[in-house]
């Protein structure tokens, strides 16, 4: 398991057919083989920065830590070298992330039902996931039939071949989404409905008493165009006047 407050880095690891694997960020000296990461670059000449994460392929002869990657060469450093200052080791954890779950891989014999991943196989390539259809209750060495397709199952045995017991990591507390109360709840629904009338009340109130605004303007209106030519068919009202009199009208509330 990984220290709670180290750095972790989820890389595929080549030891287990690609399959992801965590990562815990450590300050030492590399050793052939193992993964490193960039943490500090001052040398502008070399093309990679810090966060570039690569495989040391031999160490410096003086002990000092310095080592080299291929990958990390360049004209302006032929050999990759990469100092002690310039990374941290990346030490493999025993946690995977497959389909988006993370296991934790155990050494402990599998059981009937468990998911299991290949590390050691004749049949299988390695990193191959699986499931234990049954377990040769013959032998104690954790020897195990494996599925294979959907009607066949495959040997795998324990003194020759190998395997890990994969063990579901719950989420924490903290990544998990919080249950809400359910009285909490049901207040926050009421509040929202209670608005929600208000608001319907209001717009109805409103519609109502544009209509009879319209209602009104539309009687004075017709009052107005009868009262125009007055009762022998004289002119009341000037143009001016009559336009006046309709943009008041208009202007209401």
């Amino acid at each position: 398991m990984t220290e709670t407050n180290a750095k972790i880095h989820v890389l595929a690891d080549e030891t287990l057919g690609g399959i992801k694997r965590e990562y815990v960020e450590v300050d030492r000296k590399a050793e052939v083989g193992e993964k490193i990461v960039i943490v500090e670059k001052v040398d502008c000449g070399d093309w990679f920065g810090v966060g570039e994460t690569f495989t040391v392929d031999r160490t410096c002869p003086t002990e000092d830590g310095d080592v080299y990657c291929d990958d990390a060469s360049s004209v302006h450093n032929v050999n990759g070298l990469i100092t002690l200052y310039e990374y941290h080791v990346l030490e493999p954890t025993d946690i995977v992330r497959i389909g988006g779950q993370r296991y934790e891989m155990d050494n402990d014999n599998a059981r009937k039902g468990d998911m299991v991943i290949v590390t050691v196989s004749y049949d299988y390539a390695v990193g191959h996931v699986d499931t234990v259809k049954e377990v040769d209750s013959d032998y104690v060495d954790g020897s195990v039939y494996l599925v294979e397709g959907e009607n066949g199952k495959t040997y795998l045995d324990g003194t020759e071949e190998d395997y890990r017991v994969l063990v579901p990591i719950e989420s924490t507390e903290a990544d998990e989404p919080q249950p809400v109360d359910a009285v909490f709840a049901i207040g926050n629904v009421a509040q929202e409905v209670a608005k929600l009338k208000r608001t319907v009340e209001r717009l109805e109130n409103e519609i109502d008493t544009l209509h009879k605004d319209n209602l009104t303007l539309g009687e004075e209106l017709a009052r107005l165009k009868e009262s125009v030519t007055g009762v022998k068919g004289e002119k009341l009202f000037t143009a001016d006047e009559l336009a006046a009199i309709i943009e008041r009208l208009l202007m209401r509330p």
